[in-house]
């Protein structure tokens, strides 16, 4: 898969790591954050270029991390079309992605550890929509997320 990622000061070696798990997996990753570690960048640098590459449709998916993951998805959202979420463990990585079309997973790095980044990450890209939910359920998915396309369509003007 193709994806876009960020890191920030607080969350460059963590990322570093994570980027390495996802090249040794074979994913191709566009890095626009952080480069070194003399070169820092904020969560409001960072979020945007991983927003314009998923827009843009140069990757499928992005991910983004901060100190806590929240700063980097509230600015994530703040763009049409983006559904960013921030995962603190696998299950809801994974959830993220099945529920609510993530298309864009966030995390903390003063929140997660490197093995568990990994679980987060390698969850949200083997999820599928509805993954596990029964017919009904699917449906029940569907439409919340064609509503909630509505409410962009009212209120990101």
């Amino acid at each position: 898969m193709k994806l876009a990622m960020a890191s920030e000061v607080c969350s460059f070696g963590l990322l570093q790591e994570v980027k390495q798990h996802l090249l040794e997996q074979g994913h191709e990753v566009l890095d626009l954050g952080m480069q070194t570690a003399d070169e820092p960048m904020v969560f409001y640098e960072t979020a945007p270029r991983v927003v314009a590459a998923v827009l843009g449709g140069e990757a499928e998916r992005g991910i983004l991390a901060c100190g806590t993951g929240m700063g980097v998805c509230l600015c994530a959202n703040k763009f049409k079309g983006i559904y960013a979420g921030v995962a603190e463990s696998a299950t809801t990585a994974r959830l993220h992605y099945v529920i609510n079309r993530a298309n864009i997973l966030c995390f903390g790095a003063w929140i997660v550890g490197r093995l568990q980044a990994f679980d987060i990450v390698d969850a949200y890209l083997t999820a599928e929509i509805g993954q596990g939910m029964s017919e009904e359920r699917r449906r029940v998915q569907a439409a919340g997320f064609e509503k909630i396309r509505e409410f962009e369509c009212q209120n990101f003007k």
